[in-house]
């Protein structure tokens, strides 16, 4: 009878089968190959990306640095954390802090790493969740700031101005702007006078 897995193959009712006897054969077994993952060349879809190369500056570092950290005083008795700081300018810090440092002691950190680029106004954030550090009075600890990131980010320190050149009737060119771009009664009726010509 032919076996149930064979009929959906066959259509015959009756099926030729060759049977040989291998008993006086040595069985050799086949290994086969060993499988490796991700083994091989690699190829990259679409364009070229650039090579981001980020540079991490350890307190560790060798006395060839353009500028050297500040010295943060630490306690030996209490307990002691590692902030990342990434300032405006691309560059990273690893700096270490007592936990019972406030936001104060990063942010004078910074204004002294950077010196005169210091000056410039800037606020300090988490980088994610993002959380702007208002509060610098606070401690490390209790804003949640054990081995975290924090980011310099700069302060807009002025609003842009709007700036209109209008052609006046007497064919002289006039700049028109005021630091909240808003238009004095002359320069309103020299560009009304202007779109009617």
């Amino acid at each position: 009878e032919l076996p149930f897995e064979l009929r959906k193959v066959f259509d015959k009712e009756e099926v030729d089968v060759k049977v040989e006897d291998k008993k006086d054969k040595v069985y050799l077994s086949s290994k086969k190959p060993m499988f490796h993952p991700f083994s091989g060349h690699g190829y990259r879809l679409g364009s070229a990306t650039p090579r981001i190369i980020s540079k991490v500056r350890d307190d560790h570092q060798g006395p060839d640095n353009k500028r050297h950290l500040p010295l943060v005083p630490l306690n030996d008795l209490e307990p002691i954390t590692n902030i990342q700081i990434w300032l405006a300018d691309g560059e990273r810090i690893i700096q270490k802090f007592n936990v019972s440092h406030r936001i104060s002691h990063v942010r004078d950190f910074i204004t002294k790493y950077q010196g005169s680029e210091g000056s410039v106004p800037f606020t300090l954030t988490t980088s994610l969740p993002f959380r702007e550090l208002r509060d610098e009075t606070l401690t490390l600890e209790e804003a949640k700031l054990q081995n975290a990131v924090v980011v310099q980010r700069l302060r807009k320190t002025t609003e842009p101005f709007r700036l209109l050149v209008i052609k006046a009737p007497d064919n002289d060119y006039k700049t028109a702007a005021t630091p909240d771009g808003q238009l004095k009664n002359e320069q309103k009726n020299a560009i009304k006078s202007t779109r009617s010509n």
